[in-house]
């Protein structure tokens, strides 16, 4: 079955057919009489070029399969019975002819484009942008939906621009298990305001020190209310190309959410270095724009997870004044084996756990550890002279730890927490701090368990509860 398509008949199944083809992506300039020599013919490219190669963002690249060349007749009729053929030149041409093949004339330069050392185990989480508004001085409101900017324009208005991440996903009550050593907010140039008085704009980045609302807030909200040392820097050059990425670095702010807490993230304000002087000022998308092409800020942290160590006090039952004791682990003399020690669960491989009532995996293995008692602890009972029952039980119990790790929860990376045993030692056991132990016999046996979050350790894996 024949289709129409534009001025030409294909046949469905045909590579140039209707359904293989997208939209016009570039038009030739009209041939009205019949060249007498071998003539160049341009058709601008442009747009197609930065769906292949996107100025913003590399994972955004659209595949290449190719363009097709559709004739059409000026006259707008289908079939031109005194038309001459059209003929192009193609890469199997002879040698001498090689100029004129078909080509590709592309105008680009190389930027730098800021990445995670993932050499040192960084990586980088991107959080998506969660309000801005456009400010104007003497203005009672702020703007929603419009592009966002930065310095005076050519009609005199003078701008700045707030915004605002939630952070908690990637920092929040995580801190201090998480170190940060970069991070940059990503703005989405789209062009200059006016093509007069284009110039270069710097403009710097300041912590909010109030709550606003995207829909209320106004210049004057923020007027004051901001932090006087800048936290990031920028410049948008004259030649700044539109389409492409605007980096601002903040990583000193990020790196100390991470190590002290975000206690209060009221968001960015951007303010031009420049307010007093007249001229084009640069256009950014905001976080509603749906536009192809365009895309909202965003804010790239480079992460690791550290670990933290901690030890919970250990609950005792016996009628002696209460001490504490921090277990120490040692190395038992040559041919003599410990009553108890940690083990580890192999092979090594990830885990699943219950999240939110979601099901993640681990992105990466996880080493399982359990506390095996190779000989019993004290576990014994006597009269004292007064012929009280002393009842000693000692248990093989962990010290535990926490650790972050990422999980795949269906496609969503998220950090969670989890707990893991660092060493295990004889101690007085009581219903306050058993744990499920494990009795002698050899890791291979050992099946791998999933592990319910919620429970809050890893350390319940096989085996008696002593009771």
């Amino acid at each position: 079955m024949d289709r129409s398509f534009g001025n030409v008949i294909t046949s469905t199944g045909q590579l140039t057919s209707e359904q293989n083809l997208g939209d016009k992506t570039g038009e030739f300039d009209p041939l009205n009489k019949e060249p007498t020599y071998d003539k160049e013919v341009v058709a601008d490219f442009t747009d197609t070029i930065r769906e292949w190669i996107s100025p913003y963002d590399s994972s955004d690249n659209k595949v290449n399969y190719g363009v097709a060349l559709v004739n059409k007749y000026t006259d707008g009729s289908t079939e031109g019975t005194s038309a001459k053929d059209i003929r192009y030149y193609s890469f199997t041409n002879d040698s001498d002819v090689t100029e004129f093949i078909p080509y590709i004339d592309i105008c680009y330069k190389i930027v730098d484009v800021p990445v995670c050392n993932e050499s040192d185990s960084f990586y980088e989480k991107t959080v998506e942008v969660t309000a801005t508004t456009l400010l104007v001085h003497n203005d009672d409101k702020g703007y929603n939906n419009e592009s966002l900017t930065v310095g005076k324009d050519v009609d005199g208005n003078v701008y700045r621009t707030v915004i605002k991440f939630d952070v908690s996903s990637v920092i929040g009550s995580n801190f201090k298990y998480v170190e940060v050593n970069d991070g940059w907010i990503k703005l989405n140039y789209l062009k200059p305001s006016s093509t007069d008085s284009t110039r270069n704009t710097s403009f710097s980045v300041y912590k909010i020190t109030t709550d606003w609302n995207e829909d209320t807030v106004s210049w004057d909200d923020i007027k004051t209310n901001y932090n006087s040392q800048s936290i990031g820097e920028a410049v948008v050059s004259i030649d700044q190309v539109g389409g492409t990425a605007i980096w601002v670095n903040i990583a000193d702010t990020l790196a100390d959410w991470a190590e002290n807490g975000v206690e209060e993230n009221y968001g960015f304000v951007l303010i031009a270095d420049d307010e007093t002087t007249e001229g084009s000022v640069p256009l950014f998308t905001d976080n509603e724009d749906a536009t192809t092409g365009h895309y909202k800020p965003t804010l790239h942290i480079c992460k690791k997870t550290r670990t933290i160590t901690t030890t919970s006090p250990i609950a005792t039952t016996s009628a002696e004044p209460e001490t504490t004791v921090k277990p120490t682990v040692t190395t038992a003399p040559p041919g003599s084996l410990p009553k108890c020690s940690v083990q580890t669960v192999l092979p090594t491989d990830k885990i699943t756990v219950v999240h939110n009532d979601t099901i993640c995996v681990s992105v990466n293995p996880i080493i399982i550890k359990y506390c095996f008692e190779y000989s019993p602890c004290e576990r014994s009972q006597a009269r004292d002279d007064y012929g009280q029952l002393i009842t000693t039980c000692k248990c093989c119990l962990p010290t535990m730890l926490t650790e972050v790790h990422s999980f795949d929860c269906f496609g969503v990376v998220q950090d969670i927490e989890i707990q893991q045993i660092q060493y295990c030692s004889c101690t007085e056991c009581d219903e306050g701090n058993l744990y499920e132990y494990v009795n002698k016999r050899s890791t291979s046996d050992l099946e791998k368990r999933s592990v319910d979050t919620a429970a809050g350790d890893l350390s319940p894996l096989k085996s008696n509860r002593l009771l």
